[in-house]
């Protein structure tokens, strides 16, 4: 019988168990398998906002968020069907709902026990705010550059391979503007790198003005910088190109009383039918970009002027 061993781990009642997982740090939750809550603990409560006579015999759906709750429903048959035990920290993302509407990250622990007589699953809900916070600034950093604050190189590459599965499923355009600033090295030269750095720093806020929620920013190199623009046509694309390029060109950098300008060249691509992965794509923005260095920087030009 599935099951079985997480069956007969704890046979007890309702008030052999309450002390128990009274004197647990975790929040407790038993629920069977028509999804009511037939007990918890006090911990329960403070973490969810309600007074533990309010969850038992409630729909577990209302320590649920919305979006989540008919996945959840058809999780619980299904754990009814073969009960398991499941340890903390065996992987995936959960979330409660708290009274007042907010979210809270959890990691569970399940099994399944036999409580007056009832086969019910017994729930440990741990609250993983902090490590959530923790584990997702740890990502952010490091898929983020340190002086500018766009991401790097690793996830510009994974930002335009999904926009390039977004593309070949629904159509939908998409663009990279890719920029390089113009003689950089000379303004390293003349006035140090802290001035490199400024220059960097300043355009980039600069740049995070002019993005949408959507768009990604992304440095890929020392002084290259790329930014996708999904559901922008080319046009549009090279629109927004020439408004970033012109606000860099017209700034007046400054450092330790020094004032100085830098400009950049950018090369504008979309996704075309033609495409087999995001590569091609890459490869035409490149190919305009070094066109705009020839023909004398400080300008934009698109992938359609190739040809």
């Amino acid at each position: 019988m599935p099951g079985k061993e997480c069956v007969n781990l704890l046979v007890t009642t309702s008030q052999g168990l309450l002390p128990f997982i009274e004197s647990l740090p975790d929040a407790v939750v038993i629920a069977n398998a028509d999804h009511k809550i037939v007990l918890v603990n006090s911990r329960a409560g403070e973490m969810f906002g309600y007074p533990v006579d309010a969850l038992e015999g409630a729909d577990l759906k209302m320590l649920i968020p919305v979006h989540l709750q008919d996945g959840h429903k058809r999780n619980v048959k299904g754990y009814f069907r073969g009960p398991h035990a499941r340890p903390m920290g065996a992987g995936g993302r959960f979330s409660g709902l708290r009274a007042d509407g907010t979210e809270v990250p959890v990691d569970i622990m399940i099994n399944s026990i036999m409580l007056d007589g009832v086969r019910v699953a017994m729930a440990l809900v741990r609250d993983v705010t902090y490590q959530r916070e923790l584990e997702d600034r740890l990502t952010l950093e490091s898929l983020t550059d340190e002086m500018t604050g766009f991401y790097n190189r690793k996830h510009f590459k994974a930002q335009l391979r999904a926009q390039f599965s977004a593309y070949t499923r629904s159509g939908l355009p998409a663009s990279v503007v890719m920029y390089d600033f113009d003689r950089f090295k000379v303004i390293n030269d003349q006035y140090g790198h802290a001035a490199g750095d400024r220059v960097l720093v300043d355009a980039a806020k600069l740049i995070h003005e002019e993005l949408r929620p959507m768009d990604v920013a992304c440095r890929v190199g020392g002084e290259e910088f790329a930014i996708i623009l999904p559901n922008t046509n080319l046009q549009d694309a090279v629109t927004f190109a020439e408004r970033i390029r012109k606000r860099i060109e017209q700034v007046e950098f400054r450092l330790d009383g020094i004032t100085f300008h830098s400009t950049i060249t950018v090369g504008v691509a979309s996704f075309t039918p033609a495409d087999t992965s995001y590569d091609s794509l890459m490869r035409r923005a490149d190919n305009a970009l070094y066109a705009g260095k020839a023909a004398g920087r400080n300008c934009v030009i698109s992938q359609d002027s190739l040809t």
